[in-house]
């Protein structure tokens, strides 16, 4: 099993896809509803940033300051399943806030390829699914 995508939002130097929000061409700004911010009537589409990770990359190279601890800290919080704290929260977003109770957490999604049925077995019994449910990119 190998990571695939990752997507995020105000995480840290990741707020929100602005190339995709302000985009003029229509497969560009596709709303998904999981990127949506507040209630279905009144909420604002705050698309995701997605980072598709190649099986084979083994370095991250770049200048100072430009995201590759980030990333790197992003992709082992969804290997660990555990460590996305408030404090991660995006310092940019205009929905940081600092009074206790006010602060959301960063938003995380993991895309993973399954390579075989010994994998796809395991993840089944991880979850607690029947062996008998089928379940792809949609579940």
């Amino acid at each position: 099993m190998h990571l695939k995508n990752l997507f995020i939002r105000f995480y840290k130097s990741f707020n929100f896809d602005y190339l995709r929000k302000h985009s003029e061409f229509k497969e560009l700004n596709s709303i998904n509803p999981w990127e949506i911010v507040g209630s279905k009537e009144e909420g604002k589409w705050y698309p995701y940033v997605q980072i598709p990770i190649d099986a084979k990359v083994t370095t991250v190279v770049g200048a100072n300051e430009s995201g590759k601890s980030h990333l790197l800290d992003a992709i082992e919080k969804g290997i660990a399943g555990k460590g996305i704290e408030r404090k991660d929260f995006c310092r940019y977003s205009e929905f940081f806030a600092v009074q206790e109770g006010m602060m959301r957490y960063p938003d995380f999604g993991y895309e993973w390829v399954i390579s075989n049925t010994t994998e796809m077995k395991h993840i089944k019994q991880i979850c607690e699914l029947p062996e008998e449910k089928e379940f792809s990119r949609s579940c």
